[in-house]
């Protein structure tokens, strides 16, 4: 470019000066010529110092804009782990993850929403309560995190806003778990210990909409949901063998630490003798012990369910042992069975109850059964899950489309339970219950449970008069899950 514009400006003199010479010849003189010369030198001194002031500004820029460049790379190159992230959706859960898979955080949620109504009929003006009103209950209303972190480790951190009565949100789940090592899980925190067979199955995949009473009060006494927990387990494709020692539960006023802390311990350990392409057979056996009580006093225990619904709160006085005094233990031995052939399901579980009692008091005996089946309609299948060691829920082959005459998965289920809580000076009754049920699996994250219970206590109170009650139930639930 200096070239050129000084080759110009020379031309240009140049012409000037022949034109001059040709109009002026007689008149030019030297003075002149060289006056022009000097004006060409001073033109060609600026040009010499705008090229070096363009020059300069030119660098500068390209200063600026590798800067740019290098911070930019340096930006994305921080950015990497957060731009490789990816979304993935099991199960309709969202779930976050590195690009490796080995750290990732999901969001879990669950509701179970119930409708229920009575027909209630007490035996006698002294059975309590009286009458039995209908309602609804968020029986869960669950919402929470659950993550991996470096593959080996996993946590839990989910609230419950629903319950037996709704009520405000408490902790249900927060743990931490260690599955390093292939076929073995180890945990602690507020977990739900998987103490028994139907325990061990996930309420989003139980076949009623509630468990068996026997299995609700074993696990009531030092198991079961929002417990605080420590232990493991250790499983593969023909044993399932677990332990645990339990603590108090979250919510309750048995965390009140200027009380004693009930404290307990839990084993189940299975086998399968079967389990191929035509069916799975489950045995098992079952063990619980409360060391200590817990409470104001270290010294008192209750055994009661709400006739398998959680409706009216006060169903609850009807199969009920009251406050057991001067209790030193307890311990619950129980057997399971569970077999699968198709879309066919049976399972059932007997429970032996045993109160020691000090002060001279007797110890105290209580047992408890249930057998249930069920059959798919539509052809699905409960399928065995090793590490749960348990039976888990219906994926509908055909979800829900009424455009193209989907229908989803039906099933049809059935069960018997049986409750003694009579012994000795303790009269909690004894409860005979069939319920009948019908799911609709609409998806694999949506089901409507419909559950007729047919049921009586018998019951004889401290004064000898009958205390008893007669009951049918009808009772509905819409559950979301992911």
């Amino acid at each position: 470019m200096n070239f050129v514009i000084k080759g110009f400006l020379a031309t240009v003199a140049v012409v000037g000066a022949l034109g001059t010479g040709q109009a002026h010849a007689q008149s030019a003189s030297d003075g002149e010529i060289a006056a022009l010369k000097a004006q060409l030198r001073a033109l060609e001194k600026k040009l010499d110092n705008v090229q070096k002031q363009a020059n300069h500004t030119q660098k500068q820029a390209d200063t600026v804009q590798a800067n740019f460049a290098n911070a930019n790379a340096a930006m994305h190159k921080k950015a990497v782990p957060f731009l490789d992230a990816t979304l993935k959706m099991p199960g309709n859960r969202p779930t976050f993850c590195t690009a490796d898979g080995l750290n990732c955080v999901a969001v879990t949620s669950r509701l179970h929403f119930d409708a229920g109504a009575y027909s209630y009929t007490p035996n006698s003006a002294a059975t309590a309560p009286q009458s039995l009103n209908d309602g609804i209950n968020a029986r869960r209303a669950r919402l929470g995190v659950i993550g991996v972190f470096n593959k080996d480790w996993e946590y839990g951190l989910i609230f419950d806003a629903g319950g037996t009565t709704d009520g405000a949100a408490v902790l249900n789940n927060a743990y931490v778990s260690y599955k390093g090592v292939k076929g073995l899980v180890i945990q602690g925190g507020y977990i739900d210990v998987p103490y028994t067979l139907d325990q061990a199955t996930s309420s989003n995949n139980g076949l009623f909409m509630e468990r068996a009473a026997p299995q609700a009060m074993a696990t009531g006494i030092a198991a079961g949901d929002f417990r605080s927990a420590f232990g493991g387990y250790t499983y593969g494709e023909r044993h399932w063998i677990g332990a645990y020692v339990t603590g108090p539960t979250t919510g309750t006023t048995s965390v009140n630490h200027a009380q004693p802390q009930p404290l307990g311990a839990t084993f189940r350990a299975i086998g399968l003798p079967m389990r191929n392409e035509v069916g799975t057979i489950l045995v098992g056996f079952d063990a619980l012990y409360l060391a200590q009580p817990g409470g104001p006093t270290n010294s008192t225990l209750g055994l009661s369910d709400r006739i398998e619904v959680r409706i009216d709160p006060a169903s609850n006085a009807l199969l009920n042992t009251g406050t057991m005094q001067n209790v030193d233990s307890a311990r619950v031995l129980s057997g399971e069975a569970a077999a699968q052939f198709g879309s066919f399901m049976a399972q059932g579980e007997y429970f032996d109850f045993a109160v020691q009692r000090t002060n001279g008091l007797g110890d105290l005996s209580f047992n408890g059964f249930y057998g249930q089946a069920s059959y798919v309609l539509t052809g699905e299948q409960h399928k065995y899950s090793t590490t749960s060691g348990s039976f888990g829920g219906i994926n509908p082959k055909r979800p829900v489309n009424f455009a193209i005459g989907d229908y989803g998965a039906w099933e049809l289920a059935v069960r018997y339970s049986s409750a003694n809580l009579n012994d000795l000076n303790v009269r909690g009754g004894e409860l005979k219950n069939t319920t009948v049920g019908l799911n609709w699996y609409v998806n694999q994250n949506m089901r409507f449970m419909f559950n007729w219970i047919n049921g009586r206590v018998d019951k004889i109170n401290a004064a000898g008069l009958d205390a008893g009650a007669s009951y049918n139930v009808f009772a509905m639930r819409t559950q979301v899950a992911f």
